[in-house]
């Protein structure tokens, strides 16, 4: 049995990395963010991995714009032959789709839900020039203070924003939000002071949290992360989360060919301890879901984001 195994694992693997006529010279894979960024560094990861898999070059396209929603407006637009498929941010997938008037897709009919990869918390940074070292002296601070102190995120609905909402709701913090369109603006603004906190993906504020003189006083995780044992989390503090999930996906109507192509070689791909690693190591909280178990988790998620994105409206007064 464990023989037969092997051979049809073996045998899959080489259908996979047929390269298939339908994909052409290779495949694009859009990204909704822009490079550099937490969700940009899995991406080149699974480019790398699907270029193995399927012996074909996979090119990384940064497309951001509006928090996402125009990347993955160019996603549900895109051929349907294989050429291009796409990283599903939940910032533009969900608070994109609920929020902006732009955003030109369905979640759950414009694509087709290849996986979904995993999940990483944002971290909540202030400058190095603040007085603020802990996120109880920040906190505090933030309650007395008789001016709105502002918070930046990489959108409105996304998983930074509704941290901050929750922190100015439930934890009576007098905060603003700000919609941060780039992650220099985002660093920029913190360095000038022009925002107290900024909330940005843990894989990105690690290199630049320091390259800036910035502290990280949180995460937005259940759980301390790893990379940062001795930093608070939202969970342990009030049993709350917030955090980015990102998949793959195509467009809708995707071609037999390629869908059979791209689908075996993701299968792959999830299954295979070194690519699950290689995310991990890179700061993912790895799932590892394909197929319908990637639909159902979108599912579940939009619903569950649509009730906090109600809660946490900015319209419900202060305390």
């Amino acid at each position: 049995m464990l023989l037969g195994l092997v051979s049809l694992s073996l045998a899959s693997e080489r259908s996979v990395a047929q390269p298939a006529a339908s994909l052409g010279r290779g495949i694009a894979l859009i990204v909704p963010a822009p490079a550099g960024g937490s969700a940009d560094q899995f991406a080149h990861i699974v480019a790398g991995a699907l270029a193995e898999l399927l012996e074909v070059p996979v090119r990384v396209d940064n497309v951001p714009g509006n928090a996402g929603v125009t990347g993955t407006n160019a996603i549900a637009a895109a051929p349907r032959d294989g050429s291009v498929i796409g990283l599903a941010v939940s910032n533009a997938i969900i608070g994109g789709k609920l929020l902006s008037r732009s955003a030109q897709f369905n979640p759950s009919e414009d694509f087709v839900w290849l996986a979904i990869l995993g999940t990483y918390p944002n971290a909540l940074l202030v400058s190095g020039k603040s007085p603020w070292r802990t996120l109880e002296h920040w906190l505090a601070d933030a309650r007395r203070a008789t001016t709105p102190m502002a918070f930046g995120s990489f959108g409105t609905g996304s998983a930074g924003h509704l941290a901050g909402a929750y922190l100015r709701m439930e934890e009576n913090a007098n905060l603003v939000h700000v919609r941060i369109e780039t992650l220099e603006d985002g660093y920029a603004l913190l360095n000038q002071g022009k925002i107290a906190v900024l909330f940005d993906g843990v894989p990105n504020a690690l290199v630049q949290a320091p390259r800036f003189g910035h502290r990280i006083l949180a995460v937005t995780s259940a759980a301390r992360v790893p990379a940062l044992t001795d930093t608070p989390s939202f969970g342990e503090l009030w049993r709350q989360s917030f955090v980015v999930w990102i998949g793959l996906i195509a467009p809708k109507d995707l071609d037999a060919d390629p869908y059979v192509r791209l689908a075996s070689a993701i299968g792959v791909l999830v299954a295979e301890p070194r690519h699950g690693d290689a995310m991990r190591a890179a700061g993912l909280t790895y799932m590892g879901l394909a197929g319908s178990g990637a639909k159902a988790f979108l599912e579940a998620e939009f619903i569950r984001n649509a009730k906090l994105i109600a809660k946490l409206s900015e319209e419900t007064p202060r305390k």
